[in-house]
């Protein structure tokens, strides 16, 4: 849900940008930026997500839920890490007009990649 926030964000003020000040720098930024988030990974962020939220409400977790969150934060881990080090190499970070909200997305990612990591390291995803 952030990913999609963010990456929304980003494409609107790169289209404001172009619209007030036309600048290479900055639609070079959010076409790498749209090049470089995954669907594949929004969509199992999302379900992780969902997952997670669904065994903190049901405070005895059953087994089945538990072993599918593991399953897709086995996924979502290595995918998240390979986004986050592209783009924190991209440069865009020092970008002015979008430096903010890219080091938003990155905290997303790096809050998602905690998430996944504790759940990888639970007794019961081993």
């Amino acid at each position: 849900m952030l990913v999609r926030l963010g990456l929304s964000l980003v494409i609107g003020a790169a289209m404001l940008s172009t619209i007030l000040a036309p600048g290479v720098a900055r639609a070079g930024c959010s076409e790498e930026l749209s090049k470089l988030m995954s669907k594949d990974t929004e969509n199992l962020t999302t379900r992780f997500q969902r997952v997670s939220k669904q065994i903190e409400k049901s405070k005895g977790a059953g087994a089945k839920l538990v072993q599918e969150q593991c399953r897709i934060a086995r996924q979502l881990k290595p995918r998240l890490e390979d986004q986050l080090a592209a783009i924190k190499q991209s440069g865009c970070l020092k970008d002015p007009q979008m430096g903010t909200m890219i080091a938003d997305i990155v905290r997303g990612h790096e809050d998602d990649l905690a998430a996944a990591s504790r759940s990888t390291a639970r007794s019961e995803c081993r």
